[in-house]
């Protein structure tokens, strides 16, 4: 029996288990277990502006005007709760593109521990308003 094809076959194996291990909480961006649905019930829209304190790639979260903005994949009541981060003129960027003292504004819903829960971070030019209009946020219901 040829013993190189299993061990092959299995370490091949195991180092693709461990990549998506080790990758899965960075394209996941904030993990769902840190909000709970009752936290969302409870949760007010929230607009503002200001400039990136702290930025977490790897957790998802950015620290705006002292707040906690987590940037986030759920599914709530049903539906698809996705963060969006657009550049000035309202295109999809990377999180990665956004650093410290950068200008955004956030919209999102503001749970009662003070974190955010991001639905649009936005670059802001320039002059430091926002290009296109944003859609309005909606509590959830």
């Amino acid at each position: 029996m040829d013993t190189s094809k299993f061990s092959n076959k299995w370490t091949g194996a195991f180092f693709v288990c461990l990549f998506i291990g080790l990758l899965w909480p960075l394209a996941a961006g904030a993990s769902s277990d840190l909000i709970s649905d009752s936290a969302l019930d409870n949760a007010d829209p929230v607009e503002f502006s200001s400039h990136v304190m702290s930025v977490d790639y790897g957790k998802g979260v950015l620290v705006v005007a002292e707040s906690e903005v987590m940037i986030v994949d759920l599914i709530i009541a049903g539906e698809q709760f996705t963060s969006q981060i657009v550049d000035s003129e309202g295109e999809a960027i990377a999180i990665e593109t956004i650093y410290e003292g950068q200008s955004v504004m956030v919209q999102g819903l503001k749970l009662e521990d003070g974190r955010v829960v991001a639905a649009m971070v936005q670059v802001l030019g320039d002059s430091g308003v926002a290009i296109k209009p944003l859609r309005p946020i909606l509590p959830v219901e």
